[in-house]
């Protein structure tokens, strides 16, 4: 790719990689530092400027990724994956990340609202948004103690988990 002086180096983080997340310590850590890699190659590489570092950093979207998840009794799976009707399509995210990387964006933030508000309140107004967090992350946290559905704590009264 350097020798052609051109080309596209797409890497999926998270948004959880700019804003730390109550309930994904492990998994903010692991997008933190692909974060931190990328950005700092971004700038290794800016003698060639036809080369393009992409980070892609989706917010919810529709996945297997709880099912996916590990719980206390590493062969039990996770039972009930909680109401997704508040995350993005996966054919949505798939079609802007698309857009995106044929326009070169060097960072993308793909979200649905009210998520999307939230990732420019992070990066506009960081105390602010670290106070909604803080109040956000303790209810999330509490349903999550209570084996209530810890992601509709952004949205509505958590229903009971069903078994």
């Amino acid at each position: 790719m350097i020798h052609r002086g051109d080309g596209i180096i797409a890497t999926v983080s998270s948004i959880v990689g700019l804003v730390g997340a109550p309930l994904s310590t492990g998994y903010a850590a692991s997008k933190h530092a692909l974060q931190g890699f990328f950005n700092s190659l971004r700038t290794e590489l800016t003698d060639y400027p036809n080369i393009t570092i992409s980070t892609i950093c989706p917010g919810p979207v529709v996945s297997q990724i709880v099912h996916n998840a590990f719980t206390e009794q590493v062969e039990k799976p996770v039972s009930d994956a909680g109401d997704q009707s508040h995350k993005m399509s996966t054919e949505r995210c798939v079609r802007l990340i698309l857009a995106g990387l044929s326009n070169r964006v060097k960072e993308m933030w793909i979200g649905q609202q009210p998520f999307l508000l939230f990732f420019y309140l992070w990066q506009y107004t960081p105390t602010f948004a670290w106070y909604i967090t803080n109040l956000l992350g303790r209810k999330r946290v509490r349903n999550f103690k209570a084996g209530l559905d810890a992601d509709t704590a952004y949205f509505t009264k958590p229903k009971a988990k069903t078994s």
